[in-house]
């Protein structure tokens, strides 16, 4: 019997503590999988900062924007990097998430994370 494996299926990005994490606004959780350093775009804010001052920025975000969900659009790999993009759905309206990983001593850890609105010309029907 053949059998048809898929590395991108068993090897996914963005593992699912990250996701729960993300749709349940828990900015202490995310920054597990943060590296030491990066680079955030927050509704068009744009930050350089460490991983402790990243959290403190998400917890901002989170005060606001309440999270009722987050799911997982897409996730790539471009160069020596993966990314992922998903949705997440908050109390104040829908958001764009865009995070990239990098492979550090076998772990996954975000170093450029943006969260932005959902565009007006998403072709989803609004009812």
């Amino acid at each position: 019997m053949n059998m048809l494996v898929l590395p991108q299926v068993l090897s996914q990005t963005v593992p699912a503590g990250l996701s729960k994490a993300i749709g349940q606004g828990d900015a202490t959780a995310m920054s597990a999988w943060f590296h030491q350093s990066l680079e955030m775009s927050i509704l068009e804010e744009e930050y350089e900062t460490s991983k402790n001052q990243a959290s403190r920025i998400l917890e901002s975000f989170f005060k606001t924007h309440t999270p009722t969900g987050f799911s997982i659009s897409f996730e790539g790999t471009k160069e020596q990097s993966k990314y992922a993009i998903g949705s997440l759905t908050t109390s104040n309206g829908n958001f764009r998430v865009n995070m990239f990983f990098l492979n550090k001593e076998g772990k996954h850890l975000i170093y450029y994370l943006s969260i932005e609105k959902e565009s007006q010309y998403d072709i989803t029907p609004q009812p």
